[in-house]
């Protein structure tokens, strides 16, 4: 495919959920199953994702062991891929911690650079490795090679791709057994033998490992579209009847669409709140148990954080009275509309236009008042006073 493509890795998403074990050796799992993932420093005992956990357990017995939880891993990728959206014409987010950018037609590929460095720290608070290479396969490799923070050039992939092991690749293990007898242990010896022969020792999968070998990125990236609705929700368990402890949870539901909204740049215009009731439960005050109760309303403004949202959840959940205990609070963006998104063209090298410039001043004046945005002005220019020399104007 045509690149160049640009590889943020921030570590797998199950990792980045647990800031608390960073820089110890834990590793996420069911304590009946296998590894999903592990961190760093368990790598020089034997551990690595796929084998059972009691057996890295034995291995690595100072690890600590955390639940999956793969809900939230969606939600952070999904976060981290809206902060990216608009970097690039193409991005592909990964469940691994892997953020492709197609960086093809970008007029300021070294701010897209920066800016997708800066971005992936902020939505998954870690540093990202990244590689920027002529294709993917070669993109991933190289960010993997990368000091956390730092980005690793590919000029030429071939070259870069020789001397790597085959087991970068994505191959069964009875393929890389194989290919190990044949005596082919880098990409660079199958790049050597050619797509046709390899196909003929290991069947197809051969065909595209000697392309990706050869370093031809046979495989462009999948485009990843924000959702047109946002939604959180959160099961409550047991149920809850006080309303202090429902105003915490949509305090925190609201928070985390709040930091949603601010990574892509968008205000809710529409909001939905809906309760689940506890079927077990005889009706408090009459209604059937285990229905739902709903509210939603339109508002003036849009609303983009997560305290100006609870704001209007909190109200209506105070005014509530359900007829049930509650089992399930959501609350959903039906509507939403761009609100100050962070657009590089508007505020990077003059390249927005003035119309776009003034729009974006007036939204914020809109919201916060005329003193928000200020134009200085020429005053008491031979004041001694620096203050009297300039006067500031709402812009």
């Amino acid at each position: 495919m045509a690149g160049p493509i640009c590889c943020g890795l921030t570590g797998h998403l199950e990792l980045c959920l647990h800031p608390d074990f960073w820089g110890r050796p834990f590793l996420v799992g069911d304590w009946d199953g296998d590894v999903v993932a592990a961190s760093p420093e368990t790598a020089e005992f034997g551990v690595y994702p796929g084998i059972p956990v009691h057996h890295a357990r034995k291995l690595c017995p100072q690890a600590s062991i955390v639940d999956p939880d793969p809900p939230a891993a969606a939600r952070l990728r999904k976060l981290a891929a809206i902060a990216l959206y608009d970097l690039a014409p193409v991005v592909e987010p990964r469940a691994d911690g892997t953020f492709l950018l197609d960086l093809e037609g970008a007029a300021q590929p070294s701010l897209v650079i920066r800016e997708t460095r800066r971005r992936l720290r902020e939505a998954t608070g870690r540093d990202p490795q990244l590689g920027l290479a002529p294709g993917p396969f070669s993109a991933r490799l190289a960010a993997a090679r990368a000091r956390a923070g730092r980005l690793l050039r590919v000029e030429n992939a071939a070259q870069f791709l020789a001397p790597l092991s085959i087991a970068e690749l994505d191959l069964d293990r009875e393929a890389l057994e194989r290919l190990d007898l044949l005596g082919l242990r880098t990409l660079g010896d199958l790049a050597r033998l050619g797509p046709r022969q390899l196909q003929s020792q290991i069947g197809r999968p051969g065909r595209l490992a000697a392309r990706l070998a050869r370093g031809e990125e046979p495989v462009g990236l999948e485009p990843w579209r924000p959702p047109a609705i946002t939604a959180v929700h959160r099961q409550l368990e047991p149920p809850l009847e006080d309303r202090e402890a429902l105003l915490f949870v949509a305090r925190a539901l609201c928070d985390d669409l709040g930091r949603e909204l601010g990574l892509r740049g968008a205000g809710a215009r529409r909001v939905r709140v809906k309760l689940r009731l506890d079927a077990q439960h005889p009706p408090l005050r009459g209604g059937q148990g285990g229905a739902e109760e709903a509210r939603e309303s339109a508002v003036r403004q849009p609303l983009t954080t997560g305290p100006e949202l609870f704001g209007l959840v909190g109200s209506w959940l105070r005014a509530w009275a359900p007829a049930a205990p509650i089992t399930e609070l959501a609350v959903e963006l039906p509507q939403l509309e761009p609100a100050g998104r962070r657009q590089l063209r508007l505020w990077v090298g003059g390249d927005g236009s003035l119309e776009e410039v003034t729009a974006a001043v007036e939204r914020l004046q809109e919201r916060f008042g005329d003193e928000v945005a200020v134009r200085p002005r020429p005053f008491l220019v031979d004041s001694p006073v620096a203050a009297q020399r300039y006067r500031l104007d709402p812009a």
